[in-house]
C-alpha cells in the first residue's frame, strides 16, 4: 500500500479527535467498542520501531490526552493499549497506529488476561491454573449460540448475590437481547413487575416471545400485577403467554427461574431465589446462579424441559379476567382457603397513585364545569407532553362512568393508552378492540378506529354500552370512519383530544364535539409553567431538492425521501450542527427506520455513543436506550 492509498494518510475529519505537531487522534472506523481510538503518527511510517523517538514521545503524550477525552465521554472501566507490527501480529493497514480501547464491566465474559487474549487459548493462565491444562483446548473460546454477556451487564460472574450486587441490571441486560424469554416464580408484585415491564414490551415489540408462569401459593400473588400481566397478553397475544398454577392443599409452588434464548436450544438460565418482587430483584440479599448454556448443556436443557412440565402442567390454567376475579375473592376471604395457604401481604413499596399537574388540574376543573352545566362532550386542546392521556385516565376515574371506550387510530398508542390507564384504575379490567383482539365487555376497552369503525363492529355494542367515550388525536376525527363512531354510540360524556386543532382541509372537528371548546393549552403556556422543556431553534439549510421527491397519499414516498435523506454529507452536517449546538445529549427524528439506523451507525463510527429506537425487530432497546440517555450513557437518540 503506498502512502496516497493509506486511510491514515487521508483521514476522515469527522473522525479526528486531536492533532499535535507529529500526531493525530481518531475515532477508530471499525470500533470494538464505544470510544475505541487510534493514535498515529502524520507521517507515513509503518511501525512503532521505525518512528522517530520525537514521533514516540508525541504518541505517548496524545494517547493520556485522548484517554482523557475518551474518559470525559464515555466513562470507561479500564483500558487496552496495543500495537500489531506486521501482518502475522494482525497488522491490516502498514501505517503505525495504537489503538486505545475502553472497557467495560460484563464486555466480555472473562476479562482477565487481556491483551493475551491475541493468543486466545493463552489468555488467562489464571482460569488454566483453575481447571487444570488438560482443558484449555475443549474450553469454548465464546458461548456457542448465545451471547454470554449483553451490554449493560455488569458482570458475568455465575453467582448474583443481590444486596450491592442486584438482580435486576442482570435481567434488563439479557431482555434487552433475547428473542424468548421464559420466568417462573410463585410470587409476583405490581412493583416488581413495573421495573420489568418496559423491557418486557421492548422484547415483545421487535418480535421476541414471552412465557410467564406464576402461582397463587399462599396467595402472595398481587391481584393488580396479574392484571398487569393479562394486559401485556392483551397487547401481545402472539407472543405472551401468561399461566397460573394452583396449589393444591397441603402443597406448595416456590420456583424462581428467568430463562433467556436467542435460539431454541441455547441460552442462559438463572435459578436462584429472587421473586418477580422490588425487594428481591433490586435491594434484597437473593442469590441467584447463572447458567449458560453453550458451557452446560445438560443443566440448561434440564431447567428449560422442567420449565415446560410446570408451564403445560394440568394444575395451570391460561391467565383471564375470571381466574383473577375468583383469585381476588380468595385473596379477601381468607376463609375460602385451608389456613396453611393464609400469607400475610409482602411488604412491597405499594405505587403511590399518580396526581395531575396545574395544567391538567385546570382542565379537569373546566370538565367538572362544562358538565355541570349541561354539555355531555367537549374538546380538550393540550400541547404534546402535557398529558392529554392522563387526562382523560383522571377524568373518567368517577363513580357515573363505569365503563369507558378509549379510541385512537394506531395500536401503539392504545397500548401506551393502556399502560397509562392502568396506573389509575389498578383493578379494572382492560381490553383491546382491534383486528387482531376482540375483548369487547372489558371495563375499558381500548379500540382501533380502523375495526370499531366498521358497521359489523359497531353494532355489536348497544348505543349506550360506554357512559365514557374518548376520542384520541381528535384532529383525524372529521374522516367518515370517526363520524360514524362518534353518531353511533350514546356515553354519558364524550371528550375529544388533540394537540392539533387546526385543520387544513375545513373540517368541522368543534362541531363534532358539541361546538364544546372546554379548555385550550399551548405551548407557551406549558413552557411557562415549567411542564414543557424550553428551546432555540435552529433553521439550518438543508440541499435536498424536495421537488424531486414523489408526494403520495399526502406525504413524501417514504423509499424516495429515505433515499434523499440517508447521505453522507447530510449526516456529517447533522454531525456538525450536533457538536456546535447539541449539548450533551440529544433525540434526533428521522423519516424512517432505515434512516435512523443510517444516522446511529454514521454517529457511532464518529465516536459518539448512539442508538436508534423504531418499530422494526432490529430496533435497539427503547426502554434501556432511553434509560442510559437520561443517564449521560448515550450522547444521541434517533
Amino acid at each position: 500500500m503506498t502512502a496516497p492509498e493509506c486511510p491514515f494518510c487521508t483521514p476522515d475529519a469527522s473522525r479526528i479527535i486531536g492533532v499535535t505537531p507529529l500526531t493525530l487522534s481518531l475515532w477508530d472506523g471499525f470500533p470494538v467498542s464505544r470510544g475505541h481510538a487510534l493514535i498515529i503518527p502524520k507521517r507515513h511510517v509503518a511501525s512503532w520501531f521505525e518512528a522517530t523517538a520525537e514521533e514516540q514521545a508525541e504518541i505517548l503524550t496524545a494517547i493520556d490526552t485522548t484517554k482523557q477525552e475518551i474518559q470525559s465521554r464515555h466513562s470507561p472501566d479500564g483500558f487496552n493499549i496495543g500495537i500489531n507490527i506486521g501482518e502475522a501480529a494482525g497488522q491490516t493497514v502498514p501505517h503505525l497506529h495504537v489503538h486505545l480501547i475502553p472497557r467495560f464491566s460484563g464486555d466480555t465474559a472473562d476479562p482477565r488476561g487481556g491483551v493475551r487474549h491475541v493468543i486466545p487459548s493463552k489468555a488467562n493462565y489464571l482460569a488454566i491454573e483453575e481447571q487444570g491444562p488438560e482443558h484449555v483446548a475443549d474450553r469454548p473460546e465464546s458461548a456457542d449460540g448465545y451471547r454470554t454477556t449483553a451490554p449493560g451487564l455488569p458482570h458475568s460472574s455465575p453467582l448474583i448475590s443481590g444486596g450491592s450486587d442486584p438482580f435486576l441490571p442482570h435481567i434488563r441486560a439479557h431482555l434487552d437481547s433475547a428473542e424468548a424469554t421464559d420466568i417462573a416464580v410463585a410470587f409476583v408484585t405490581q412493583s416488581g413487575l413495573r421495573l420489568l415491564e418496559d423491557h418486557l414490551e421492548d422484547m415483545l415489540s421487535r418480535g421476541g416471545r414471552l412465557r410467564f408462569l406464576t402461582g397463587d401459593y399462599l396467595h402472595a400473588t398481587e391481584s393488580e400485577a396479574l392484571l398487569r400481566l393479562l394486559d401485556i397478553q392483551e397487547r401481545w397475544p402472539e407472543r405472551a403467554t401468561v399461566r397460573v398454577f394452583t396449589t393444591p392443599n397441603g402443597g406448595s409452588f416456590h420456583p424462581k427461574a428467568y430463562i433467556f434464548r436467542e435460539t431454541e436450544a441455547n441460552g442462559i438460565a438463572f435459578v436462584g431465589s429472587s421473586n418477580l418482587t422490588r425487594i428481591a430483584l433490586s435491594a434484597g440479599i437473593e442469590w441467584n446462579l447463572r447458567m449458560i448454556g453453550s458451557n452446560d448443556r445438560a443443566g440448561f436443557s434440564s431447567v428449560l424441559r422442567s420449565f415446560e412440565d410446570l408451564f403445560f402442567s394440568d394444575a395451570t390454567d391460561s391467565l383471564d379476567s375470571a381466574w383473577i376475579e375468583e383469585y381476588a375473592g380468595r385473596k379477601k376471604d381468607p376463609e375460602k382457603s385451608s389456613p396453611e395457604r393464609v400469607f400475610a401481604p409482602l411488604e412491597e413499596e405499594k405505587e403511590k397513585p399518580p396526581e395531575p399537574h396545574s395544567i391538567q388540574k385546570r382542565a379537569l376543573a373546566a370538565l367538572e364545569e362544562t358538565r355541570g352545566d349541561g354539555h355531555t362532550a367537549g374538546l380538550v386542546v393540550l400541547a404534546t407532553g402535557l398529558g392529554k392521556t392522563w387526562l382523560a385516565a383522571f377524568d373518567s376515574y368517577q363513580d357515573q362512568f363505569k365503563r369507558i371506550l378509549f379510541v385512537a387510530h394506531r395500536e401503539e398508542i392504545l397500548r401506551q393508552s393502556m399502560k397509562t390507564f392502568r396506573k389509575i384504575r389498578p383493578e379494572a379490567a382492560f381490553g383491546l378492540y382491534t383486528g387482531t383482539e376482540k375483548t369487547p365487555n372489558a371495563d375499558v376497552v381500548f379500540a382501533s378506529i380502523q375495526t370499531l369503525g366498521r358497521a359489523q363492529h359497531l353494532e355489536r355494542f348497544r348505543p349506550d354500552q360506554f357512559d365514557y367515550l374518548v376520542v384520541d388525536e381528535f384532529h383525524h376525527a372529521a374522516a367518515k370512519s370517526y363520524r360514524k363512531l362518534i353518531d353511533y354510540f350514546e356515553p354519558k360524556f364524550f371528550l375529544g383530544l388533540t394537540a392539533t386543532p387546526e385543520r387544513t382541509d375545513g373540517g368541522d372537528l368543534l362541531g363534532l364535539a358539541g361546538d364544546n371548546l372546554v379548555f385550550r393549552c399551548d405551548l407557551a403556556e406549558g413552557i411557562a409553567e415549567g411542564l414543557l422543556s424550553p428551546f432555540h431553534y435552529f433553521g439550518v439549510p438543508d440541499d435536498v431538492n424536495y421537488e424531486n421527491i414523489p408526494w403520495r397519499s399526502n406525504r413524501f414516498d417514504p423509499e424516495a425521501l429515505t433515499n434523499a435523506l440517508a447521505t453522507q454529507a447530510r449526516a456529517e452536517n447533522a454531525l456538525d450542527q450536533f457538536r456546535t449546538r447539541g449539548g450533551d445529549r440529544a433525540l434526533g427524528f428521522c423519516s424512517s427506520t432505515r434512516h435512523a439506523d443510517f444516522m446511529r451507525d454514521f454517529f457511532r463510527d464518529a465516536g459518539l455513543r448512539a442508538a436508534a429506537v423504531h418499530s422494526d425487530t432490529n430496533s435497539d432497546p427503547r426502554a434501556a436506550s432511553l434509560e442510559k440517555l437520561g443517564a449521560g450513557e448515550l450522547d444521541i437518540v434517533f
